[in-house]
């Protein structure tokens, strides 16, 4: 039997998910960049020279579904007040969401943690519709 005998009429494209609604998402990788050396980092470099992780979810419930990311920028030393304030609230937001223990924490340790969301939805001229998260659902202290 070779691949090509495998019945797919059933096979559904995956898409979007609606937006404004909460969903539970999951963790399933980062994005990475191979360095000078070839070793896979998933702390990543912008355009304009900073630092950011780039999680890639899954919705468990929507088999379906589009797997997404989102950005999340990391504290620098180039930053203004306001920004860096900005900036680690969201870090904060996404550690608190997503179970991440403070410190010190590797990545890919990470990978199946699971937290809520609420999901936008959006149209890129590039790459068709896409989901993002609008707002992270995080638990109160």
């Amino acid at each position: 039997m070779s691949f090509l005998d495998i019945d797919t009429s059933d096979a559904v494209e995956p898409s979007c998910v609606p937006g404004d609604i909460e969903y539970k998402v999951r963790i399933i990788a980062y994005r990475e960049k191979e360095d000078e050396e070839g070793k896979l980092n998933k702390i990543l470099i912008n355009q304009n020279g900073e630092p950011y992780i780039s999680p890639i979810f899954e919705i468990p419930s929507e088999p379906t579904s589009k797997d997404f990311n989102t950005y999340i920028p990391l504290p620098h030393g180039e930053m203004d007040a306001k920004t860096l304030a900005k900036t680690k609230w969201r870090l904060e937001e996404f550690k608190r969401c997503f179970n991440v223990p403070q410190g010190r924490v590797d990545l890919a340790n990470t990978i199946g943690n699971e937290g809520y969301v609420i999901l936008g939805l959006k149209e890129d001229p590039q790459y068709g519709e896409q989901n993002f998260i609008k707002k992270m659902i995080v638990p109160k202290y």
